[in-house]
C-alpha cells in the first residue's frame, strides 16, 4: 500500500541526497516505513520534507522585498472584517467541553 500526500508532485525526481546512519537508526527508519506502509525511499522523502516545511513555518525573521512589505503594511492597516458567523461558532462550547 502506497500513501500519497495532497500536495505530492507529480514531477520526475531527479535530485539525490546520501545520508549515512547508524544500524540502529536504519531499523528504526525501516521499521517506521514498514509500519506505514511505504517505500523506504518515499517514508523517507515525505518524513524530511515534512520536517523542512515545519523548520522554515517556525521560522522568526522573513525577509521579503519592497513590493511584499508594502502589501503586508497595506493588509495590516486595513479595517477589521466582522464574520458573525465565526462569532457565533466561537461563542459556542468545543466539542471539547461539551
Amino acid at each position: 500500500m502506497t500513501m500519497k500526500s495532497a500536495g505530492e508532485s507529480r514531477t520526475a525526481k531527479t535530485e539525490r541526497i546520501a545520508v549515512r546512519l547508524t544500524r540502529d537508526q536504519d531499523e528504526v527508519v525501516r521499521s517506521a516505513a514498514e509500519a506505514r506502509g511505504e517505500q523506504l525511499s518515499e517514508y523517507v522523502v515525505r518524513r524530511i520534507v515534512e520536517a523542512a516545511q515545519a523548520d522554515l513555518a517556525d521560522r522568526r525573521v522573513f525577509v521579503v522585498d519592497d513590493a511584499a512589505w508594502a502589501e503586508l503594511q497595506v493588509r495590516l492597516s486595513a479595517p477589521p472584517v466582522t464574520k458573525p458567523r465565526l462569532g457565533t461558532l466561537l461563542g459556542n462550547p468545543s466539542v471539547l467541553e461539551q
